[in-house]
């Protein structure tokens, strides 16, 4: 079985099939006696200012640390060590990984990459670009442009679709001041400017506060369509509280979404990753701005890489960057496939319903059955930013509970009847 591993900062996923097998943001604090990960790191990030490290995916090369430690000296030991983690995962479901890496990254860049992953043991099956694979099996106008948001800059990448019925990656542009870091670091500039106002207590000032602070807003940002957001800091004998609507932070958030205006022309058609969609203020930015944005759906990149595995995968064994697949889902030239059977009963442990009564936020539309979205609700791992279309297997979770999307087949109807 072969996993796929996206390579995206600001939330490292890996997959079988469309299933989340394992997320975690790029992130390490590299101290003494121990260097930690992703969201264990996010927790000592404030703590640890100094020994915090955010750019080694950026960077992917072997430039000293600032602050380094025994067991980090430079950026490839971090991905290194960091890629460790994935190891035991990727090893349980038969060893290959298929890397999804996003369009700005130079050939130097992917040769260090492959050969962190080679020194690991890892096998490559295949490689190919990230937009491309999300947009693989849409119809697209001949152009249009993706947008993802990682770790220290957004990436926007131009598509086009071909008269062979392909869509190829066109070219690539990194906006900066749109990166999860930034706008991390101006919401928690505008909460702390209302704690001043409101409470005279600047949470900014001690590390241990300032650390309560971001673990909040990290967690609000896991909860998509919360409108309100609280933030509770607890210093000494008290506990202080200022309460911000989420329209706070999407105005903060616009000032800098306005600068996509630079890379992606008004009109366009935009495909928007399903985690820069639950963002903040990127939807209304972009209405702002005249594009045409449509948020994909939870796993359409892992999606995209199944469906043309054997387009990613070389037979001759030589890697090579893949960025062009079939547009529409299918070759030029092929008919068209038929429509996955929608999903008839809803399986949670011995118990199933039918759908129409299921306790999961589920309707049936022309469409097929759709998953609403919810600050609990999950699809195969991921959250929704929009309704999801559901087929038999999917996994929905909705708070602790776990529910498997099931077609039960009356009797004389054939597998996949």
């Amino acid at each position: 079985m072969t996993c796929i591993l996206e390579l995206n900062d600001a939330d490292l996923t890996l997959y079988r099939d469309a299933t989340v097998l394992h997320r975690s943001p790029g992130v390490a604090v590299v101290l003494d006696d121990a260097v930690h990960f992703g969201d264990e790191a996010l927790r000592l990030s404030r703590i640890h200012p100094r020994q915090t490290n955010q750019q080694y995916f950026t960077r992917l090369n072997a430039d000293p640390l600032t602050a380094p430690g025994r067991r980090a000296r430079n950026h490839a030991d971090l991905v290194y060590l960091h890629l460790q983690t994935f190891k035991p995962l990727i090893e349980a479901e038969g060893g290959d990984v298929l890397l999804a890496v996003p369009g700005i990254l130079s050939a130097d860049q992917l040769g260090v990459l492959l050969g962190v992953l080679q020194e690991l043991g890892i096998r490559v099956s295949g490689f190919v670009d990230a937009a491309v694979a999300a947009a693989a099996g849409r119809a697209l106008p001949e152009r249009a442009f993706h947008l993802e948001v990682m770790m220290q800059r957004a990436v926007v990448t131009e598509l086009e679709t071909t008269g062979a019925g392909e869509v190829r990656k066109a070219g690539a542009q990194e906006v900066l001041e749109c990166g999860l870091s930034r706008l991390m670091e101006s919401w928690i500039d505008v909460i702390a400017d209302r704690f001043v106002r409101e409470t005279r207590f600047d949470p900014l000032h001690a590390a241990a506060t300032e650390q309560q602070l971001f673990d909040q807003v990290h967690a609000w940002l896991e909860r998509p369509g919360t409108a309100e957001l609280a933030i509770e800091i607890d210093h000494g004998d008290q506990q202080r509280r200022v309460d911000l609507g989420r329209s706070v932070l999407e105005d903060k958030a616009g000032q800098r979404f306005r600068l996509l205006a630079d890379v992606v022309p008004r009109g366009a058609a935009l495909l928007v990753s399903g985690r820069a969609a639950r963002l903040p203020g990127l939807q209304r930015s972009l209405d702002e701005l005249g594009a045409q944005a449509d948020a994909l759906e939870t796993g359409a990149l892992a999606r995209g890489c199944m469906d043309n595995l054997d387009r990613i995968v070389p037979r001759d064994g030589e890697l090579r960057l893949v960025t062009r697949l079939p547009a529409g889902g299918r070759p030029a030239g092929e008919p068209p496939r038929a429509a996955a059977a929608p999903p008839t009963h809803v399986l949670e442990g011995a118990d199933a319903w039918p759908v129409s009564a299921s306790p999961a936020p589920l309707r049936t539309e022309s469409a097929g059955v759709m998953l609403s979205p919810g600050p609990d609700v999950r699809l195969n791992g991921e959250p929704l930013a929009a309704p999801a279309p559901v087929t038999p297997g999917d996994r929905v979770t909705v708070g602790d509970r776990t529910f498997v999307m099931i077609r039960v087949l009356e009797a004389g109807t054939p597998a996949g009847g």
